[in-house]
């Protein structure tokens, strides 16, 4: 079967819906719903041929599993679709479904001993959680879900903290989107169970470009950029010897060098931020990203080439060091963008400081005046 599982949490408990309990849900999880819902998501995972992460038969995936085994003759021999995530040596109800269906079921123990080791470190295992109910432990899941972009599927209408997570999603900026996260609170029909299967799918499916389309786009471009910026920068120095060259033709590649390697700067900014998870969440246009960067590479590598003394020789010995630095200084600017558009923002170019300045004295000598 196919190796895609889905980690199944939360809770409907009738007790704890008692407000008095310490560990009570809230807000109240509605437990017949819930429950027929939970039946309902199994047998329509075990129908398209994906597994289970599970834990324990006392919570919600008990009636995930009920309703997965009812439809498991679809299911096609092989890896046992339902795994269980346990402490080593934890004491957890057994499914019942594990003495008439074996074959279905794979245990998996943690040897720290510990349950919240075995419980959170699964979801970076799994390929997308589905909460129903549930209360803090559930509510916690469903934020790192969303903070390391797992695909989520958190059901409104079964209350507790699930409708506490749907609450919480930002669609179209995480992971879900409009009509996705719409969809989650909808009542249960087959057609929107069928939905809801699809939406961790097409979750999954978007996950993975984000992660690989642009980082490995912006990857090429920034290769590109920055060796056609190189060859720009040394044929500014070496093509004046050709015979005949265009002196504009010099300063062109010139001035285009800087602009070729502040682009690359701002690629391999973007690049740098998705491989080490420290960039936004939705990766920028890629066109923004390389005009910003072109701006910044072009206006500090010119500002270094203008705050040098004297006439400059680019097919020297000193052009040749003068053209690398600037391609460096360029790179550089693209890398930071943010950091020197601020620094010109903040230039006084007319010293307007000081007129304001003059002002204001102007402006105080009339008040007592």
């Amino acid at each position: 079967m196919s190796a895609i599982r889905f980690s199944i949490i939360g809770g409907a408990d009738p007790a704890r819906n008692d407000r008095s309990r310490k560990d009570a849900y809230s807000p109240e999880v509605q437990i017949d719903e819930t429950k027929a819902i939970a039946k309902l998501l199994g047998n329509e995972l075990a129908k398209r041929g994906h597994g289970l992460v599970v834990y324990d038969a006392g919570f919600i995936e008990a009636d995930v599993v009920e309703g997965y085994v009812a439809a498991a003759a679809k299911i096609a021999p092989g890896e046992a679709p339902i795994m269980i995530r346990q402490p080593q040596d934890g004491k957890f109800v057994p499914f019942k479904e594990e003495a008439t269906h074996p074959a279905l079921f794979e245990r998996r123990a943690d040897k720290t001993g510990l349950w919240e080791v075995s419980f959170y470190r699964s979801l970076a295992d799994s390929d997308g959680v589905i909460l129903l109910g549930g209360a803090y432990s559930t509510a916690i899941a469903g934020q790192v879900a969303i903070g390391a972009r797992i695909p989520i599927l958190t059901l409104e209408r079964t209350g507790g903290s699930a409708r506490t997570v749907w609450k919480t999603i930002a669609p179209g900026i995480d992971l879900p989107s409009i009509p996705e996260h719409a969809r989650m609170a909808r009542d249960p029909s087959p057609e929107i169970v069928s939905s809801w299967i699809a939406a961790l799918e097409a979750q999954r499916r978007r996950r993975y470009a984000v992660e690989t389309g642009p980082i490995l786009w912006h990857a090429a471009y920034a290769s590109v950029l920055f060796a056609l910026a190189m060859i720009a920068a040394l044929g500014s120095h070496l093509v004046p010897e050709l015979e005949g060259f265009p002196d504009f033709l010099r300063k062109a590649l010139f001035f285009g060098s800087t602009l070729l390697a502040g682009a690359a700067g701002a690629a391999i900014r973007m690049v740098f931020e998705r491989r080490y998870g420290s960039g936004p969440l939705v990766p920028p246009s890629i066109a923004i990203t390389l005009a910003l960067g072109m701006m910044a590479g072009a206006l500090a590598g010119l500002l270094y080439f203008v705050a040098q003394p004297g006439s400059l020789d680019l097919t020297s010995d000193s052009g040749l060091r003068l053209v690398s630095i600037v391609v460096v200084v360029s790179t550089i600017a693209g890398l930071t963008v943010e950091t020197i558009f601020r620094k010109l923002l903040g230039i006084d170019v007319l010293q307007t400081r000081s007129i304001a300045s003059g002002s204001d004295a102007a402006g105080g000598t009339g008040s007592k005046a």
